[in-house]
């Protein structure tokens, strides 16, 4: 019986232990530190330049650390930057060591099951490319087209929905990945590629004069968050509270021009992608809040 309950006392004392090491916020007001990571390929959200993080995602996540600075009384915040691939990603972050994720991550309900999310930063939805002699305007235009999509991407529901109104006279082509699609199209193997709008839009930045980007009313989006541990509550509300000020200050219009209506690297090439009506609708929503 002794042993029993001296076993319990252990698994007790743990337990308290390790759910203290795994508040990100406390341990940020201790040690003045935090652990954010990054992609190598979420262009022009979170890529590597000269070595270093760069992207949007990376400007905001700085910015947030800036205003955490000022929310909890802190001088100077230090970052250290983790890179990897997104299932790398996933780990670090539900092990804790890594407190938040800084690049294109969709926030989904199947995902909020297992982590937590900041409020999106990103609103993002499916658009077509093709030639420009094949642009089209409205959605009767896509009357017996082949359509190159991303095996797993929202986009292929999306287009299902299409085919449907427009009684399948679309034809669909699955395709491994996004380079896979890409090479199809190129080829000319389908005369569309739908996918992220801003995938698109990096790709038209290289080869403006062919290509056209046409836009359907989808309805449906996705979200983009920066991802923490399901446990860090307290820090993503402390999240949430400075992406609000970086918002409703204007600071995140400044950050959108930078990344996508401005020459950006590797090559200086400028998206010229006018924020949405979705994003500008979704920005809009936010009533001023006080500065801290």
């Amino acid at each position: 019986m002794k042993n029993y309950l001296s076993l319990l006392f252990l698994i007790s004392a743990f337990s308290i232990f390790y759910a203290q090491a795994n508040d990100s916020l406390d341990n940020i007001k201790k040690t003045h530190e935090i652990t954010l990571s990054y992609s190598y390929n979420d262009y022009p959200f979170s890529f590597i330049q000269n070595e270093k993080p760069v992207g949007m995602a990376i400007d905001l996540c700085q910015d947030l650390v800036h205003q955490l600075e000022k929310q909890l009384d802190i001088a100077h915040i230090d970052i250290h930057w983790v890179g990897g691939k997104q299932v790398e990603t996933f780990n670090r972050v539900k092990e804790h060591r890594v407190d938040m994720t800084c690049s294109a991550i969709t926030r989904n309900d199947a995902r909020l099951k297992s982590y937590n999310f900041s409020k999106p930063y990103f609103v993002t939805t499916t658009a077509l490319i093709s030639k420009k002699m094949d642009a089209i305007h409205e959605d009767k235009d896509l009357h017996g087209k082949t359509i190159a999509v991303i095996s797993g991407d929202s986009t292929i529901g999306r287009i299902n929905k299409l085919n449907h109104k427009l009684n399948f006279s679309l034809l669909m082509v699955p395709t491994a990945d996004y380079s896979s699609a890409l090479e199809l199209f190129k080829s000319g193997g389908v005369k569309m590629l739908a996918t992220d709008e801003v995938l698109l839009a990096a790709f038209l930045a290289k080869e403006p004069k062919n290509y056209s980007i046409s836009h359907i009313d989808f309805v449906d989006t996705d979200v983009y968050g920066l991802m923490l541990a399901k446990e860090s509550l307290p820090l993503t509300s402390q999240v949430n509270s400075a992406l609000a000020q970086i918002i409703t200050s204007g600071e995140y219009n400044v950050l959108y021009k930078k990344w996508f209506m401005s020459p950006i690297p590797p090559a200086q090439q400028n998206l010229n992608m006018p924020m949405s009506k979705a994003l500008k609708t979704y920005i809009n929503s936010y009533k001023p809040v006080a500065a801290s």
